[in-house]
């Protein structure tokens, strides 16, 4: 089963719903009512939470049959999932509450504000 796993920090209010959001970000677009984020950082605490596991590139982690793929902006980090736990999904909510960014689930087009 795949998954995605969307975080950006809101700096303010827009007419822009979650959803629209989302969609402009994972196209690289810059939207003026989110922050840009820390993803050197991010990046950093992504490679000590996940170091055993096997690491391809920059951006794409395997353990087993499970693994994820990240897709990174100044603005936005979305976790491509796949066959990924429910303990794995949690440790990657937690890493991003850190900087502020909830998670976007485009799912179920809700954001964990």
């Amino acid at each position: 089963m795949s998954r995605d796993l969307c975080f950006w920090k809101q700096k303010e209010k827009s007419d822009l719903t979650n959803a629209e959001i989302y969609k402009k970000l994972s196209s690289g677009v810059h939207i003026d009512c989110v922050s840009e984020i820390p993803t050197e950082q991010i990046k950093e605490d992504i490679d000590k939470e996940f170091k055993d596991w096997e690491k391809e590139g920059d951006s794409f982690f395997q353990k087993g049959n499970s693994s994820f793929g990240l897709f990174v902006t100044p603005q936005v980090v979305r976790f491509d999932c796949y066959s990924v736990s429910e303990i794995v999904m949690n440790k990657i909510i937690d890493i991003m509450l850190k900087y502020d960014c909830p998670l976007y689930d485009s799912v179920i087009d809700i954001r964990f504000d």
